[in-house]
């Protein structure tokens, strides 16, 4: 689920089921690996998930997990899959117009 903060700038993922139900975090910088089909990302953890303490191994803990790391990504590539869809709707739309 996307949730905006007014506080920010862009806005975040909370993510609404276990084992990291109520987690939300913010994506950083993006790159593409050349040669691989692979990204690299930044992310902030912005809020833990649901019944964990706020301390800094936790948040360690969780950036470094592998799982959590792979769901991120298939989040990502699915929201840039979206904004692709939807600038090619808005570049076909524009076309038929024209």
């Amino acid at each position: 689920m996307v949730v905006e903060n007014p506080n920010e700038e862009t806005a975040g993922i909370q993510l609404m089921n276990d084992p990291w139900k109520g987690l939300v975090y913010q994506y950083g910088d993006v790159q593409f690996v050349d040669g691989e089909p692979k990204l690299n990302f930044q992310r902030t953890i912005r809020k833990l998930p649901d019944g964990t303490i706020e301390h800094e191994d936790n948040i360690d803990e969780l950036l470094n997990n592998k799982e959590l790391n792979d769901l991120m990504g298939d989040i990502l590539v699915e929201l840039m899959e979206e904004e692709v869809e939807r600038e090619q709707s808005v570049v076909k739309d524009t076309d038929q117009t024209a």
